[in-house]
């Protein structure tokens, strides 16, 4: 019986492929047009950081100094992956799109004049990524605009919230979790009178639920995850060689997204994921003031408690997209029947 021997074709490496990103950028800079493109490019994205100089130090200021957008300093670097993996695609359209460019950039310069008048910071931060994409716009086309949307977007996770809005949008997730957390810990046998975001516990040792732990510091981090992960994650056999979500978008034609209901799942539970880590880190912090002692809830320990509760989050994160890509998975994947063996 003559048998035959398949020879899989040799992959190439991931520095050898036409459409990595060192031979793009090779051929930006060997393209008159191109070059022309990527100066002008430049040249605005320094006038832009120029006009915004107060808003970027403002952004590393509360970054620094403001736990609750601690991870602002990742939100560029991960726009930058984003922009990277785009730019993978191969060549762009660059017709059209001037008109939009520049209106953009139109809005971008009065946003940042009407801060001048009205010192209101979000219309400035939100004005620095409108000239963002109106440059994209203006000197790569419509078509870049599309492709590196996303990038851009979700620059929109490092704006600090106006601390109006920021306490409007606490108090009310303080009174929640302070009654959930009463309730449970009401449920595994320790008495709680709850008042407000004030808990007391037997023994007259009170536990204030502060605005800081109001959940508010879990959901900007976990919103911004949510939408990484949603955005990454690919259906495996899309030409990947494995390596999970940010494998599967590392190549060309390699995308193979899920739905649109999957991301928007994904996103929409950092809301509920935040407040369940957040409830059980207030009720862990009641079981700990009621057995152990009050000090052990404050400090240190409490910091502790905060990066365990981080952990379940992402625990819960990662059980949710597996329970999802169970559903998204075809039939005939989860229902395998072997074919009948032949002589």
């Amino acid at each position: 019986m003559a048998t035959t021997t398949e020879i899989a074709p040799k992959t190439p490496s991931r520095a050898s492929r036409p459409d990595s990103v060192l031979s793009e950028w090779q051929r930006l800079v060997s393209d008159s047009e191109s070059r022309l493109a990527l100066l002008g490019a430049s040249l605005c994205g320094i006038l832009l950081g120029l006009m915004y100089a107060s808003n970027l130090m403002h952004f590393v200021q509360t970054w620094s100094t403001d736990e609750n957008y601690s991870h602002g300093f990742l939100v560029p670097l991960l726009g930058l992956y984003f922009a990277r993996e785009a730019m993978r695609e191969g060549p762009l359209d660059r017709r059209g799109g001037q008109a939009l460019g520049v209106g953009l950039l139109v809005v971008s310069v009065l946003a940042r004049l009407a801060t001048v008048l009205v010192p209101v910071g979000i219309v400035g931060d939100v004005g620095f990524l409108i000239g963002i994409a109106g440059i994209c716009a203006l000197m790569a086309g419509r078509d870049a605009l599309k492709r590196y949307g996303f990038a851009i977007g979700f620059l929109i996770f490092m704006v600090p919230l106006p601390v109006a809005l920021y306490s409007a949008l606490a108090s009310p997730l303080q009174m929640i979790v302070s009654r959930l957390g009463s309730s449970l810990l009401n449920v595994i046998g320790i008495p709680v009178l709850c008042e407000g975001n004030m808990m007391t516990l037997p023994g007259n040792v009170r536990m204030f639920v502060a605005e800081a732990c109001s959940g508010m510091r879990q959901l900007t981090g976990f919103l911004a995850l949510t939408t990484a992960v949603a955005y990454l994650s690919t259906r495996p056999g899309g030409g990947s060689s494995g390596g999970g979500a940010l494998a599967g978008a590392a190549a060309k034609g390699a995308r193979n997204p899920y739905p649109f209901w999957y991301r928007a799942a994904l996103v929409v539970s950092s809301v509920p994921i935040a407040m369940t880590a957040n409830v059980l880190r207030v009720t862990l912090t009641g079981v700990i003031m009621y057995h152990l002692d009050p000090s052990y809830a404050s400090g240190k320990f409490h910091t502790l408690e905060g990066l365990l509760m981080m952990a379940v989050g992402l625990g819960l994160l990662g059980l949710e997209c597996a329970a999802l890509k169970t559903l998204t998975m075809p039939r005939s994947s989860q229902t395998h029947v072997p074919a009948p063996a032949t002589a």
